[in-house]
């Protein structure tokens, strides 16, 4: 058997591997958890830019058509002249 492999102390250059290894999956993980962080921030704003107006336009709109059905229906209670 090859002495290298049972070693438990590990060689110089695998160690310096290892290092230069970890380091550069942490850079890539890094950089993919910035670019989620930017693609969550495009639809904040985007949820922001869209739903917050609409919400307000939908909620006057309802408001006119309460007044309106509100006025039609007093209108159709009156008396006939």
């Amino acid at each position: 058997m090859d002495e290298s492999r049972l070693s438990t102390t590990p060689r110089s250059g695998s160690c310096k591997h290892r290092i230069v290894v970890y380091l550069s999956r942490f850079r890539r993980k890094w950089r993919r958890n910035g670019e989620r962080g930017a693609t969550m921030l495009e639809w904040v704003l985007l949820l922001a830019a869209v739903a917050l107006p609409s919400y307000f336009i939908i909620q006057t709109g309802l408001a006119i058509l309460f007044a309106h059905y509100r006025l039609v229906t007093t209108i159709n209670g009156l008396p006939l002249p």
